[in-house]
């Protein structure tokens, strides 16, 4: 028996020996061409292996890569032309069928947001195949919405493998946790879009960017990587929420008592976060953007102010009905001449932008440019769904039809003199009725409020301290994209990627029963 065991222990210290020498080849035979490779090429590659074999362990790292890649985007092309975003997905793609085929038996989580999301994909595909304009690009488009189901359900996948929390398929569900999952993909949510608002915060003081930004003074309006400041203010609604309950979350821990080194390491990071995220919205000067910051702000205050003990829910009460007053002493302030011009025009234009009127007749000027402007573009998107009511003209061809000239006998659907499309309605409600019919903006209207819906539940059910605080910012970031949307299209420029891993979240975030 003692001779077994010694062959035995020497046989598997044998094996073992054998593992590390294979893995120490493979490395070998992987170093030596990244090593004959021009120093930014090689370290480009090892962090590409890097994270290819990571999301391979786990699908976690298919998600960081996704939502980091956003900023960069348009900045770093790989071979054969694609972006490190479509890379990316590509992995997540890759990622989510491995894991999937790897463990069969372990049913996919759906959570409750997957059936609307399926309802809005197959008005997409509806209007995309009875388009009377381009399938191209209304494939093209659909494809780029496919990426909201995709991340969200890889987000899901990994906090199940985690034993995170979440409705499965099943109808099974298990505890909310996540570990060092759940604080990297906060990481991640929030220093992509911090990392954009440095760059914008830079543009806006330095006054780089395009004369059409100028704001006098010799300032820019921010843009960062984004390219257009509304879309860019988009992008910052869509993540200082999430920072700005984190900070409450660290100051409460700091103040039941907890380590104080790492809530305050804590409290700075989210505090740092939400204040350049804030910063960079103000500096955008986007009028959709500060009213959806504004509905986001809301949302967090009517979310959070009941979960209170009733002294600090008092407390809460008053500081809310302070803020409401200086707003209105701002707007005071602005209607009084007593702030700067370039932030007054843009808060009394806000309820212009607001107003509707008929384009035609309008006698242009410059103070009257951009809202006529976006005007002519809303009665475009309603001329379209008027001529193509059940599946519009087709997704992505908003431009498409806006350019076109229309057919002998047909009334045009532009107004004069604007035959230039700026790519979408200036209201992305309208402008998903325009392109998907009332099929497609019922179905988007339904996932909306299947969106709202959840996160009344994550907020009302989450478990701890941690995941009520990330249920509050995510219902902020929901509240503020759908307010902001009223102005914009935001579902542009993969921006879905961290809006979709936000929704997963709030499955995420459910108190199992």
């Amino acid at each position: 028996m003692e001779r077994t065991s010694v062959r035995a222990q020497k046989w598997q210290g044998a094996n073992v020996g054998v593992q590390e020498w294979r893995g120490a080849t493979l490395v070998l035979l992987l170093a030596i061409p990244l090593a004959m490779l021009p120093l930014p090429y090689a370290v480009g590659a090892a962090l590409a292996c890097a994270v290819v074999l990571l999301a391979l362990i786990d699908p976690i790292w298919a998600v960081y890569a996704a939502i980091l890649s956003v900023p960069v985007q348009e900045l770093v092309m790989l071979p054969g032309g694609i972006s490190v975003t479509q890379a990316a997905l590509l992995l997540a793609v890759g990622a989510l069928i491995l894991h999937t085929l790897i463990d069969p038996e372990r049913s996919i989580p759906f959570g409750r947001l997957f059936l609307p999301m399926a309802l809005l994909m197959l008005a997409l595909f509806a209007a995309t195949v009875f388009t009377p304009y381009s399938r191209t690009d209304a494939l093209r488009e659909t494809l780029r919405w496919s990426t909201v189901p995709l991340i969200y359900l890889l987000t899901l996948r990994s906090f199940q493998e985690a034993g995170g929390g979440g409705q499965e398929a099943g109808g099974r569900r298990q505890e909310a946790g996540g570990g060092w999952k759940l604080l990297g993909l906060m990481a991640c949510l929030l220093l992509a879009p911090a990392t954009d608002a440095v760059v914008g915060l830079v543009q806006f003081w330095y006054g780089i960017g395009p004369p059409s930004f100028g704001i006098g003074g010799g300032h820019m309006r921010s843009s960062g990587t984004i390219g257009q400041p509304n879309s860019f203010a988009g992008y910052m609604n869509q993540s200082w929420p999430l920072a700005l309950s984190l900070m409450g979350v660290a100051l409460i821990w700091l103040w039941r008592g907890a380590p104080r080194r790492l809530g305050l390491i804590a409290f700075a990071a989210a505090g740092s976060a939400a204040g350049l995220l804030l910063a960079a919205l103000l500096t955008s000067f986007s009028r959709g953007g500060w009213v959806g910051a504004i509905g986001g702000a809301v949302a967090m205050i009517l979310a959070t102010i009941p979960l209170l003990a009733p002294r600090l829910r008092r407390i809460a009460w008053r500081t809310a009905a302070l803020t409401v007053g200086g707003l209105a002493l701002v707007l005071t302030l602005g209607s009084g001449g007593l702030l700067p011009d370039s932030l007054t025009s843009r808060m009394s234009s806000i309820t212009a932008n607001l107003r509707i009127f008929d384009v035609r007749g309008v006698m242009i000027t410059p103070e009257n440019f951009a809202v006529v402007e976006r005007m002519a573009h809303i009665q475009a998107g309603w001329n379209m769904l008027v001529r193509h009511p059940i599946t519009g003209v087709g997704p992505g061809n908003f431009s498409t039809a806006f350019n076109q000239a229309p057919l002998p006998g047909d009334a045009p659907i532009t107004v004069r003199p604007w035959y230039v499309s700026r790519g979408h309605a200036h209201n992305y409600y309208l402008n998903m009725a325009a392109e998907t019919g009332v099929i497609g903006a019922a179905a988007y209207v339904v996932l909306i409020g299947a969106v709202a819906l959840q996160a009344v539940r994550s907020i009302r059910s989450a478990r701890g301290m941690l995941w009520r605080g990330i249920a509050i910012g995510c219902a902020g970031v929901v509240a503020a994209v759908a307010v902001h949307n009223i102005f914009e299209n935001l579902h542009v420029l993969n921006m879905g990627l961290q809006l979709g891993t936000i929704w997963a979240l709030l499955v995420v975030a459910e108190k199992p029963v």
